[in-house]
């Protein structure tokens, strides 16, 4: 049984609670973070802080919550604050599970209300978090030639349900908040217990709560399949009907990713701890909080020259767009695309100037497709010129993706030789994933007006890819993928593949996207329907050749 001995103490005008350090240390690691010596910030917001000291000390993690003014400040006055909530639900729970040690917790008051409050823990030594693993094994195998995905996956739902079967609930479970030692993936540890629960027997409503989240944080690097194999895997022993418990978890995790996705699409447009909305000169702009406008304006200028002068970081220059590659490190990313959107004709101009512009409409989409897990640049900022009102020219500014290939570039260069049993299977594999990406698209109701394959631009993982999505301006949400749709997608995409996927390769595409075996009678009609209406378009496949080979 874990005892705490707390003791009291002042220390830069905070009001502190101290176990297991002294108040000289306590000092040290507030100084640290005000000077930022020893010291990074690993998240930073309006109202949430981390940062994360480093000295002969140890190492230790500070979170700083900042209280709204308002009702929450009020609030402050009768109710526990979150820091002092995560600080006992810690010590409670430390004598079931592997948590982060909690040292100190402070809160700053003023006339008794609160205005910040802090808890600072131990850093768990040698540990990454589920999250931080799993991609990490996909885009990098180096270090993890020996964990298993499946045996780990198969652990960490084992761990999930052991935790509810104690009567434990989290309330905020993800991958990010459950940490596993790099030298035992059998090992886990579980953070950020502020909204945590014990209970007698936790309830199959709250079980399914805890799961969904968890397995809507790892999506974007787990398959269909995985998901449903970790639900299998998780079933309560009294639930005998596991098709129930798998319908609810599905509908939850659809219930958070529509309301994620509401609130991002949201926030996007207007100021909040994650985005900014400005007018800077002629300009309306919407960009990420971590970013600055004189940055913004060096590389539009930046844009602009380069499509004046033609230079070779142009990656399109049209009468509609152009698009230039900027290179270089820019925050955490390697290199900047901006896509620049011209408006032409004056009834554009006018229409535009008072609906969302295909610029705004990128923006929207690209932060809609993030909340639902598909790959896309990630969006800095957008910049809408305006003079009198009306709109003359948009620039959309992106992470610059060009390590990936265009999905019909790639498949030219890597599936050409057709005698290479082992470039064969490959390609198998290839198909099969993409077929599966697609069918998650139209499954979340995402409907691209142009889904061509030089608009799926394709990054080699692993045994694995990923798939990006460009060109979002007429992407559509949650409006119903009805068959003449998919028809469209799957012609638009079949037309621009390259002969390198033959006949086989396409029915192959198709059984995996329908998920089915045999091909029914209506599938046989939907195929014909694709392949007519794939050639009447401008398309690089030559159905008669493959026929005649």
């Amino acid at each position: 049984m874990y005892k705490k001995s707390v003791k009291q103490c002042l220390v830069n005008n905070i009001q502190w609670s101290i176990d297991g350090i002294s108040p000289a240390a306590l000092k040290e690691i507030l100084d640290s973070i005000e000077t930022g010596k020893h010291c990074e910030v690993v998240r930073a917001g309006y109202l949430k802080k981390i940062s994360r000291y480093s000295s002969d000390l140890g190492i230790f993690y500070v979170k700083q919550y900042t209280i709204k003014p308002g009702m929450d400040s009020l609030r402050s006055l009768f109710s526990v604050s979150k820091a002092q909530r995560e600080w006992d639900r810690s010590f409670l729970l430390m004598n079931y599970l592997n948590t982060a040690e909690p040292v100190a917790i402070g809160e700053r008051r003023r006339w008794e209300i609160l205005k910040d409050c802090y808890i600072i823990s131990k850093a768990i030594q040698n540990s990454v978090s589920v999250k931080g693993l799993l991609t990490e094994r996909q885009q990098f195998s180096d270090g993890f030639e020996k964990t298993n995905k499946t045996t780990f996956l198969s652990s960490l739902i084992a761990y999930v349900k052991t935790m509810h079967d104690s009567g434990i609930f989290h309330g905020e479970l993800h991958a990010e908040n459950i940490l596993v030692n790099k030298n035992d993936c059998t090992l886990f540890y579980l953070l950020d217990l502020g909204r945590a629960q014990r209970k007698r027997k936790l309830s199959l409503s709250l079980r399914i709560l805890d799961v969904s989240r968890l397995l809507y944080s790892i999506m974007d690097v787990c398959t269909s399949e995985e998901i449903d194999v970790l639900i299998s895997n998780y079933i309560p022993s009294p639930q005998k009907d596991g098709g129930v418990f798998r319908k609810a978890v599905l509908h939850e995790i659809f219930k958070i990713r529509h309301r994620l996705w509401l609130s991002r699409t949201k926030k996007c447009l207007k100021n909040n701890n994650v985005f900014r909305a400005l007018t800077y000169g002629c300009y309306r702009v919407n960009m990420r909080n971590e970013w600055d406008i004189d940055t913004l304006l060096v590389l539009i200028n930046k844009h602009i020259l380069s499509t004046k002068e033609r230079s070779n970081d142009n990656i399109k220059i049209s009468s509609k767009t152009n698009v230039t590659r900027i290179h270089g490190y820019y925050k955490e990313f390697k290199g900047i695309c901006i896509k620049e959107y011209k408006y032409i004709s004056l009834l554009k101009k006018i229409l535009y100037s008072f609906n969302n512009s295909p610029a705004k409409k990128a923006w929207f989409a690209a932060h809609g497709l993030t909340v639902l897990k598909f790959q896309t640049p990630k969006p800095i900022a957008l910049l809408e010129e305006k003079r009198g009102g009306i709109i003359i020219k948009s620039f959309f500014v992106m992470e610059d993706i060009s390590d990936c290939m265009p999905c019909n570039k790639y498949i030219s260069e890597t599936f050409g030789n057709f005698s290479d049993k082992t470039i064969s299977r490959k390609k198998q594999r290839f198909i099969a994933c993409l077929a599966r990406s697609f069918r998650r698209l139209h499954d979340s109701n995402v409907f691209h007006h142009d889904l061509k394959a030089n608009n799926i631009m394709i990054k080699e993982l692993q045994d694995d890819w990923d798939f990006f999505y460009l060109d979002l301006d007429r992407v559509c949400f949650h409006k119903k993928i009805t068959p003449g749709k998919k028809i469209k997608n799957l012609s638009q995409l079949n037309a621009s593949l390259p002969n390198y996927i033959t006949y086989t390769d396409r029915i192959r595409f198709y059984r995996i996207y329908t998920g089915i075996n045999e091909l029914s009678v209506e599938d046989k009609q939907m195929l014909r329907m694709i392949i007519r209406l794939s050639l009447r378009r401008n398309h690089v496949w030559n159905a008669r050749s493959q026929a005649a080979g």
